[in-house]
């Protein structure tokens, strides 16, 4: 086997791993055993329905009095998916209830919000997150807009939640730092404090689980993280990533010990962040969360609009009747209600609860992640404690992050998504793949245009690798040279020793030596230089901010995700792999046919072995456009375009510039 293809089968394998990896990660298991676990308060009030609304000119934030949480965040830079003026990143997760007369367990729980405040060991006798609180709005002389929550336990101790956005401009536009959250929480003791109180309370600031996910399987999200510290600097960053199933112990998914810079909930082009100010969080855990609207997606996922309409009529009137009732409704009772004729009620109703039943269990895909710290509870009529919080609301910007204000959270991108993998440690994506960043923003400051430029991007690396390329060529021509020169006595060996492969393996080396014979082990490394630059690229185009949405020409309007020239309504199928095709991508297609044609342009060897060899490295291609068929239609031009120069150099620069010693093809 020559060695060019011995390497290029294991680059080819070392991506099969790499994807595979990627794409079916592993959720998070518990970090130790987890016990402690305390129902929560489904009688608590649901308040007034009143919203509380902070805003700057970035940031535009809901607020509600029960529990002094966000329930709404949206960033006014970027579009809505559907048309709204702002895009919403994140929204409180609904509420899991137990059944009417079902005792509370730890799979159930209430609506989460963003910067959900919580004692989990119940020293305050109130649940603070399903508490309501007093609410007063403050608008401060520098234009600066603040949240005040006060509350007053029975214990004696009480408790206030301040948020200040701030609201400064520039001559330039919006400041970034109008991402930060100023976020204060203290607690004071009155004169009827109970002594069991006096000491430290440990609480929890959670971020709530409201991140929207994107729909992209080569990218886990929404996940949960917290930054662990060694000497002040960010070590390593935890991940816990949701499977969809129902873990030992949902409310403590994932638990860690020690100190931490900060705790995050990232999509995967936002992030929501709490970071301590004075003093680091001196533990994190992550619980999971329902996720009701890829439950109801997946409910409704293959049917028409129209069958849609009558599923969700007929089981919305049989959880009515239900209520009121007591019993199960008849086919005609349902009908009245519905709207849909009898003799179909009950086949929808039946779908619906099959559907219900296979979902419920794999929708357990958000999660939350609180960072624990300690507020001081002093004698009675003592001055109060409090802490301070940054809460970074915005995109994955790298630009915005590495600023001094921002760090270190900054370190999120590169331990989660450009070194949160062995693939990218082991080919320095944390170094390649900002770097290709900045060279596709250089060329789009050129160009105007993102497609051009990764195409540009893509003709400059060629160019780098031209020469590396054109020296490898010339060692394997002249090493193709001396085997043809030897092949004859290769023959009379592999002959004379037939049925002895010992020695027939001792004669072809006694050849190889008598020849200096050795393959060049420069001709493969243009393979390996190009690995790492398709490794960093495919870790800059999955999470990169700046791409999203961003079009290139015709039907392709947005490179971070498949070009989809046709749209279905849903996957062609219910089994995989047809079951994630739910468009017709051209791109992936062109790329699998220039990559064929691109092996197919090569040098066709003699040898049989050789040639299975060649045939094996045909495939892989078709196979690799499989796993890479809804990835982002920017990584597909990358390679059309890398496809494209290397048929370009077989057929037209190696004929006009031979490669010295390369042998001369027999003419028939």
């Amino acid at each position: 086997m020559k060695s060019r293809s011995f390497i290029s089968l294991l680059v080819w394998g070392l991506l099969a791993v790499f994807l595979m990896q990627t794409c079916f990660k592993d959720a998070t298991k518990p970090s130790e055993i987890l016990h402690g676990f305390r129902a929560e308060n489904f009688a608590a009030s649901s308040g007034d329905g009143r919203v509380y609304v902070l805003e700057n000119d970035l940031l535009r934030t809901e607020w509600r009095a029960v529990g002094a949480g966000c329930t709404k965040i949206e960033l006014k830079q970027f579009k809505g998916e559907n048309g709204e003026e702002f895009l919403t990143i994140s929204e409180s997760v609904q509420a899991q209830p137990p059944a009417p007369g079902e005792t509370p367990g730890p799979q159930h729980h209430l609506q989460r919000d963003a910067l959900r405040l919580f004692e989990p060991e119940g020293r305050l006798g109130v649940d603070l997150d399903s508490s309501e609180w007093t609410v007063e709005e403050i608008a401060g002389d520098d234009g600066a807009s603040e949240l005040l929550f006060t509350l007053s336990t029975d214990s004696g101790v009480e408790l206030f939640k301040r948020v200040r956005l701030s609201s400064m401009s520039d001559l330039e536009g919006p400041a970034v730092e109008q991402y930060l959250v100023d976020v204060e929480v203290g607690a004071s003791s009155t004169a009827e404090v109970q002594s069991s109180l006096v000491g430290d309370l440990s609480l929890r600031l959670a971020t709530g689980g409201g991140m929207i996910p994107e729909p992209d399987s080569f990218y886990p999200n929404p996940y949960a993280g917290a930054a662990r510290l060694e000497y002040d600097q960010v070590e390593e960053l935890e991940v816990h990533n949701p499977s969809g199933s129902l873990p030992m112990r949902r409310d403590q998914a994932a638990r860690w010990n020690g100190q931490f810079g900060f705790v995050v909930e990232g999509s995967k082009y936002f992030l929501s962040i709490l970071r301590p100010v004075e003093a680091p969080f001196s533990g994190a855990q992550a619980e999971v969360l329902f996720d009701t609207i890829s439950f109801n997606e997946g409910v409704l996922l293959g049917f028409s609009e129209e069958e849609r309409q009558a599923l969700t009529a007929v089981a919305a009137a049989d959880a009515e009747l239900r209520n009121e009732s007591g019993r199960r409704p008849s086919a005609q009772e349902l009908s009245d209600r519905s709207g849909v004729p009898a003799g179909q009620t009950m086949g929808w109703l039946q779908t619906w609860y099959q559907r219900n039943q296979q979902l419920r269990a794999k929708s357990w895909n958000r999660t939350s992640v609180a960072g624990v710290f300690d507020l001081h509870i002093g004698a009675a009529g003592s001055s109060g404690d409090s802490e301070r919080f940054q809460w970074y609301l915005g995109p994955k910007d790298s630009k915005i992050l590495e600023r001094p204000g921002f760090r270190p959270m900054n370190t999120v991108v590169e331990q989660v998504d450009f070194g949160g993998n062995f693939f990218y440690k082991m080919f320095f994506t944390g170094a390649i793949a900002p770097f290709i960043l900045w060279l596709i923003d250089l060329f789009h400051s050129l160009t105007g245009n993102w497609g051009i430029a990764i195409i540009m991007m893509t003709i400059l690396v060629r160019i780098v690798l031209f020469p590396i390329n054109r020296s490898s060529q010339v060692k394997m021509a002249a090493y193709q040279a001396k085997m043809a020169k030897v092949k004859p006595q290769l023959d009379q060996v592999n002959k004379k020793f037939a049925k002895d492969p010992q020695k027939r393996q001792e004669a072809t080396m006694a050849i190889y030596r008598q020849h200096k014979l050795s393959p060049p082990i420069g001709g493969c490394l243009p393979i390996f230089l190009q690995f790492p630059v398709f490794i960093g690229l495919f870790a800059a185009l999955r999470s990169s901010v700046v791409l999203r949405e961003q079009p290139f020409m015709g039907w392709i309007q947005d490179l971070s995700r498949p070009d989809a020239l046709i749209p279905f309504d849903g996957p062609i199928a219910s089994f995989f792999p047809l079951s994630a095709v739910t468009s017709l991508n051209l791109l992936p297609i062109i790329m699998v046919v220039l990559w064929v044609a691109h092996q197919k342009s090569m040098p066709k060897p003699t040898d049989p072995q050789q040639a299975q060899m060649h045939k094996m490295m045909t495939i892989m291609p078709v196979l690799f456009g499989v796993m890479l068929y809804n990835y982002a239609a920017g990584l597909s031009l990358y390679m059309i375009t890398s496809s494209g120069l290397g048929i370009f150099e077989q057929k037209f620069i190696k004929k006009r510039w031979p490669v010295p010693g390369a042998p001369t093809p027999l003419k028939a």
